[in-house]
């Protein structure tokens, strides 16, 4: 159980193209439990313009993967609230998977500040990530050794990537704890992981109490038919 009488300070990572639920599934359960339990939440990025939400879309032009739609006008932006020049202090990092994970270059920035705060003081609580978030992770270096999953769709993807060698990956999972690395699968998983951690700090009943209150069907860490699809098992 955390200390309940200090702010949990979490902050998210954010990036051109995370995707939406990646972000807003675990949101919505965190928002729930700050209603009960102090937090403070931080969107980070490079600087402090709307970030597009699915697609890549920076200073109005469209680019990369998601970009070409048969809707170019529907989109969404979120509003950073700190730059990595500037970052508050923080226990709890959340690192979204989308289409921009696949940008090598244009994640550059968010994979280097990532790894200079996983090796600065204080230490983070906690290190999550939902969907290919994981793939920023990997390249950090910083999961050398240790066990993780990703998206399905996008495992042999993310294996690829630099440093991705040296993680152990867990194909069928939902989610995978590693000591304070909390890592899920595909976009939903977020969701499914964040209940779980709420569960380990703060107990089943507030778990219970924000599943029920999004009417959110519980699975666990073994419901993964999804690897099976893939034919990762």
């Amino acid at each position: 159980m955390v200390n309940i009488t200090a702010p949990l300070r979490i902050g998210y990572v954010l990036f051109p193209a995370f995707t939406s639920i990646d972000v807003f599934g675990p949101l919505n359960v965190l928002n729930l439990v700050s209603m009960n339990y102090n937090m403070t939440l931080s969107l980070l990025s490079t600087n402090l313009e709307p970030i597009s939400v699915d697609r890549t879309i920076i200073g109005g032009v469209g680019s990369g993967m998601g970009a070409v739609s048969a809707s170019p006008n529907f989109t969404e932006f979120v509003l950073p609230t700190h730059t990595f020049d500037n970052p508050p202090d923080l226990d709890v990092l959340f690192v979204p998977g989308g289409y921009g994970t696949r940008n090598i270059n244009g994640t550059q920035p968010h994979v280097d500040w990532i790894r200079s705060r996983i090796e600065q003081e204080p230490k983070l609580d906690y290190l999550m990530s939902v969907c290919t978030g994981a793939s920023l992770l990997a390249r950090t270096g910083k999961l050398e050794g240790k066990n993780a999953t990703t998206n399905k769709a996008a495992f042999n993807w993310v294996k690829s990537v630099e440093h991705a060698d040296k993680v152990n990956w867990i194909a069928k999972a939902r989610w995978v704890v590693d000591g304070n690395i909390w890592t899920s699968s595909g976009v939903s998983a977020g969701t499914d992981m964040t209940l779980n951690w709420v569960e380990h700090l703060y107990g089943r009943n507030e778990s219970e109490r924000v599943r029920n209150i999004m009417e959110w069907n519980a699975m666990n860490q073994t419901d993964d038919p999804f690897a099976e699809y893939y034919g990762l098992v």
